[in-house]
Formats: structure tokens, sequence, C-alpha cells
């Protein structure tokens, strides 16, 4: 009877057991898909949030000219100057992609049409202005406008922010920041939007200026410096060899980029002076950094047609120099009642117009604004680069075409 009894208790011991084995199992189950439930709610709102954002940023967006004033203009630098935009209306603005451009359309005294021109903006995505910092040009009629003429408080058309040079916030691979004179502006954008966004990855601004005095937000710079340990910043001097404030003497090289960088392993962004970007880019190919590695923002025909070359092997311009310039065809331009022979001589359609005293608004002359969009009245072009801007069916971007043919637009 004894051993019954303690059999018994056992078995029910060990019932017990299991059953509160059971229980507390059952238990962690529920608390398992309790918290998976919560994850997944937690994703959801974070998906409509995200969503309801970019539904928010497209209702902010705009088509066409918007009024902007100018809510500050600051002097950078004896030929430099920032000017601080707010949109007329009151509303709030989109955020932009770090390193995009505004396209402006100026009315500036004694021009029979409006200037179009197109400035990158210098400041963070985040910020509650539109910022651009433009140099003084000798015999640019836009900066010489903005400069002279534009001050606090005047009302400027402006086309919403474009351009595909621009970095993601996320942006996460090790990065090298190529600025020379004002083309910092793009570029500090970007650094800005990579130390906000706490981005791990390492980054070097490296930026060449010819003396200290042409230094651009300098105090900016130290800035995001002080706040981002994965930043580094170096300027170089190509006018002050014995100026202690350079951190290197010269132009930027790729002799210099070989000392400082561990390898090639990084995306490049470059903006500068043509030569600059010549030789920067061709260096780069050949130091083995694959094109898709390298960004470049061009404006202007001449920026364009010498980054483009710069970016293709030997090969490749051999390959292509056969094939991409038709000549002795007809070129008719409906609205000015004029024609042309292309002979291949011009840079592009759009320089070929204005070679026939016909305007065609145009911005940054590189396929990324869409000012010079043109509608094809009959033939096709082909495009000596592919441009940023998308157009639709039957237009074109003179200023990065050519003719593929007999044609006829609409200018």
């Amino acid at each position: 009877m004894l051993a019954a009894g303690v059999v018994l208790g056992l078995t029910a011991s060990a019932y017990l057991v299991f059953a509160g084995y059971g229980v507390l199992r059952r238990v962690l189950n529920q608390r398992q898909i309790d918290r998976l439930a919560e994850d997944l709610l937690r994703a959801r709102l974070q998906t409509a949030l995200v969503e309801q954002a970019d539904r928010e940023q497209v209702r902010l967006h705009w088509n066409g000219l918007r009024k902007f004033l100018v809510d500050r203009k600051v002097t950078e630098t004896h030929d430099t100057s920032s000017f601080y935009l707010k949109p007329h209306d009151g509303k709030s603005l989109p955020l932009f992609h770090a390193g995009q451009f505004l396209t402006f359309r100026l009315h500036v005294p004694r021009e029979q049409r409006p200037v179009v021109r197109c400035y990158s903006l210098s400041s963070g995505p985040d910020s509650e202005t539109y910022r651009i910092t433009v140099k003084r040009v000798k015999d640019g009629i836009a900066s010489q406008f903005l400069h002279d003429c534009v001050q606090q408080g005047d009302l400027l058309d402006v086309m919403a922010p474009r351009g595909d040079f621009c970095i993601e916030p996320s942006h996460n691979r090790p990065t090298v920041l190529l600025a020379g004179g004002v083309g910092i502006t793009p570029l500090l954008s970007m650094a800005c939007s990579l130390t906000r966004s706490g981005a791990g990855a390492e980054t070097w601004l490296i930026y060449g200026v010819r003396t200290a005095e042409d230094c651009l937000l300098k105090d900016e710079l130290q800035d995001l410096t002080d706040t981002n340990p994965n930043l580094h910043v170096r300027v170089g001097m190509s006018g002050s060899p014995d100026d202690a404030a350079a951190d290197f003497h010269g132009r930027i090289s790729i002799d210099y980029l070989k000392r400082i960088l561990a390898s090639n392993n990084y995306d490049f962004y470059t903006c500068g002076p043509p030569p600059m970007m010549k030789s920067l880019v061709a260096d780069l190919r050949e130091w083995g950094v694959p094109p898709t590695s390298i960004h470049t923002e061009a404006f202007g025909a001449s920026s364009v047609q010498v980054v483009s070359a710069a970016m293709k092997t030997d090969s490749e311009v051999d390959e292509n120099s056969d094939n991409e310039r038709d000549t002795g065809v007809t070129v008719n331009f409906a609205k000015s009642s004029k024609t042309g022979t292309w002979t291949g001589g011009a840079a592009n359609l759009l320089s070929f117009a204005e070679s026939l005293d016909i305007c065609i608004d145009a911005g940054c002359r590189a396929g990324s604004c869409g000012s010079c969009v043109t509608a094809i009245r009959s033939g096709s072009v082909k495009y000596l680069e592919t441009p940023g801007y998308s157009c639709d069916d039957n237009t074109c971007l003179p200023c990065v075409a050519i003719p593929d043919g007999q044609l006829e637009l609409d200018a």
C-alpha cells in the first residue's frame, strides 16, 4: 500500500509538473504571439507614416514657377554671396535630395527674354529655407544681376529642386566629396545630410581653393567636423604655398588622394571647374575606380563635354567617335521659320539653334533641369549622354542632343 501511495504521489507530481509546463509554454507562446503582433503593428504604422510623408512631399512639390522671397543676402567672400529663400505664399517647402539644384527665371534689365540659370542648393535638405551660394562670374549676366541688383525682400521666380547628382541620408558607403571653388555648394549639402542622418560610414570632403579668402562657409565646415566624427575635411590652397591654414598645398590630385585614402573603394562625388573635374575623373578611372562609383555635377555645355570625355576610356572614345554625329542633314526650326544644315560643328542642337539666332530657354545646359524641353515635329534625336531629366515622348533636350537624321523642332 505504501509503495502504491508513493507511486501515485509521484505520478500526481509529474502530472502537475507537466501540466504546469504546458501552462507556462502556452503563456510564453502567447507572449511571443503578442510581441509579433506588436512588431507587425509597429511596422505597419511606420509604413503608414512613411507613405503619409511621401504624399505630403508630393503635395508640397510644385510645377512650373513659384515666387520666392529673398529672406537674407549674405556676403561670403569678395566675390560670393548666399541667398536665403522663403516661399512667398508662406506654405511649407518640400524636402530635396542633397546635391540638387534650383532653376531660376531671372528678369534682368535690358535683356529681351528672361535669363534661365541653375544654382546648387548649399543648405541641408531639412532646412526651413532654401539657400544658394553664387559666385560673381566675369561677363556672367545672371550672377552679376544677383550680386548687384537682387536684395533682401525681392521676389524671384523659382522651379522646384531637380537633379540626379545627389546622395540619400541613408547612404552608408565610404564616400569622398571632391570640391573646387564654388563647387563646394552641393557637396556641403551632402555633408550636412550625412551628418544629420547619423550615417556611420567614413566620409572625406576634400576642398580646393586658391587662397584662404576664397574658402566658402568655413564656420559650417568646422561645425560639421566637430559634430560628425566620421567626416574628415581637408582644404587645399593652390595660390598660397605658405598659408598655414591649408591642410595641403596645390590642387587636388590623385596622388594626394592615394596618400590619405586606404584604397580606391569609395564612392566619389566631384563638382568644380572643368579642368579639375577632367583630370580627377580621368585619374580616378585610371586608378581603377568603376564608373558607377564616380558621380559628377556639370553645368554648361563645356563642362558636360569635358566630364563626358574623361569618363570614357580610349576604346570607348574610338568606338563611339564614328557613330555619334550624322552630318549633312537638315534641321528645321518651325516656329522661327529657319532651317540649317547640321555639319557636326556645333556641340549640340541648342548651340546649333543659337548659331542661327534662335533662342531656346536653357538653364543647366547639361540635360538635368528640363528648361530647354522642345517638341519634335518630325524625325528623331540621339543623346550624347543620358539626360538626368526625363522627357515626354516626342520631345527632346536640345542641350545634350544631336539630330538622328532629318529633324524638325517646334522652336
